[in-house]
């Protein structure tokens, strides 16, 4: 399956939190020529991990979406993605954060090293909070982790090394200068996502939640920039080679 196909794929399928068991199967099935090791919390968490090592890099990305289930046309244009429904109205295509789950599945293939958290229920839903997977996931599984590179932030700049209410996720040494400029991205504050909660859990490794060519999260007219999806996919793929 191509690159693009890819990404059509992933936002055509609806993953309303609660409801991840589809994009679950369709992430595995996308990696089931890969040697891994492939874990399922209590709380339908997802733990991958590739090749053998003391300490892993680790990357994370969310399952769920917050729209609500409709059939969806996607829309490529000029570089451009976004979705209508069957009726031909603008509606979300789950951009937040299928781009992670995008960015993952090339990386799986690509790095000999390599664990994953893929995580349910991070989206608020109503009045119940976000991050219910992070909250409940046993901290036990980053034991054998260096860091966690989250890919859940709008936009093509940012890095988030302090998160809602304060918490710090790394420090400004974190990611070399050199490899912020070449791909164009700078530390921001940001709000809440899954690694902020691992934070406030009590994690002690360097994490930070990277911008991954998203816009307008959680509204009808949601769109990413292919390009900006794939200047992350390097970004990333260039931090776990050096660092």
């Amino acid at each position: 399956i191509c690159i693009m196909e890819l990404l059509k794929s992933l936002y055509a399928i609806n993953s309303k939190s609660g409801n991840e068991a589809y994009i679950k199967s369709f992430v595995l099935d996308q990696l089931n020529d890969l040697e891994l090791t492939v874990e399922e919390d209590s709380f339908g968490n997802i733990f991958i991990t590739k090749g053998t090592a003391e300490k892993y890099p680790c990357v994370t990305a969310h399952l769920d979406e917050v729209h609500e289930p409709v059939e969806r046309n996607i829309i490529v244009d000029n570089g451009h993605i976004s979705a209508t429904d069957q009726y031909g109205n603008v509606t979300g295509c789950g951009a937040d954060d299928k781009n992670g789950l995008w960015i993952i599945i090339q990386l799986l293939h690509k790095r000999p090293l390599l664990k994953v958290a893929l995580f349910v229920q991070e989206e608020k839903d109503g009045e119940i909070s976000g991050c219910r997977g992070s909250k409940a996931c046993s901290l036990n599984q980053f034991d054998n982790v260096r860091y966690i590179l989250a890919v859940d932030r709008k936009g093509n700049t940012d890095v988030v090394n302090i998160g809602k209410g304060g918490i710090e996720l790394c420090n400004n040494s974190f990611i070399p200068q050199h490899i912020l400029d070449k791909y164009g991205y700078k530390f921001v504050e940001g709000g809440r996502t899954d690694v902020v909660a691992l934070k406030e859990r009590g994690l002690t490794i360097p994490c930070c939640n990277i911008g991954c060519g998203y816009y307008n999260a959680h509204k009808f007219n949601e769109y990413t920039v292919f390009s900006e999806l794939q200047n992350c996919l390097s970004f990333v793929d260039e931090i776990i080679e050096e660092i």
